[in-house]
């Protein structure tokens, strides 16, 4: 553990990551320091994904916040919409579709979104016709496997976050503001 932190190492780095990368601590990621187990697993596979993924890292982003926005978690969503704009250079038109659940201009990319959907609501056992779609548009198999990593990564911190009633981060709460207005308590 480092003196000045009453974290133990594993969470501390994570941490260090985020301020580094971010310039802040997300709240997601405080509370799954609760667990360090989950906050690495969650951490890592963001990071393998990243490095290492077939799909660019806008592609990794439609994924995620297409299971953001049917798991109407606010504090992904207006997480991965702030992220597309300011670091994988997505085009507002594409995230505002996704955001409202409406065509995303790029072809190519309203075909991801819509694999993403028929995975995650078939429990991975859709048509030849829907993966045929898939293919279509110049994606491969490998990339719906990572379809398939994204959606369990997405789920994850969607489920965290209802759960704890993670408050939505300063830097991207304007963009919560008008989501999922319920009488529920889910942030």
């Amino acid at each position: 553990m480092d003196e000045a932190s009453n974290e133990p190492e594993e969470v501390k780095e994570v941490f260090d990551w985020y301020k580094e990368n971010f310039g802040f601590v997300p709240n997601l990621t405080k509370v799954l320091s609760a667990a360090p187990a989950a906050l690495r697993s969650y951490w890592l596979s963001q990071i393998q994904l990243t490095q290492y993924g077939l799909l660019t890292p806008e592609e990794h982003n439609i994924v995620q916040m297409s299971i953001a926005v049917e798991n109407q978690c606010r504090y992904c969503v207006s997480a991965h919409q702030m992220a597309g704009g300011a670091f994988f250079g997505s085009d507002e038109k594409d995230l505002e579709a996704i955001r409202n659940k409406g065509t995303i201009p790029s072809e190519k990319f309203d075909a991801l979104r819509s694999f993403t959907l028929d995975v995650y609501q078939n429990k991975g056992r859709v048509s030849d016709k829907v993966l045929e779609g898939f293919l279509s548009v110049g994606y491969n198999k490998a990339q719906a496997i990572e379809v398939i990593t994204n959606i369990g990564v997405k789920v994850m911190s969607n489920l965290t976050n209802q759960l704890a009633m993670s408050e939505v981060d300063e830097p991207f709460a304007p963009l919560a503001e008008g989501l999922f207005e319920t009488e529920s308590v889910y942030r």
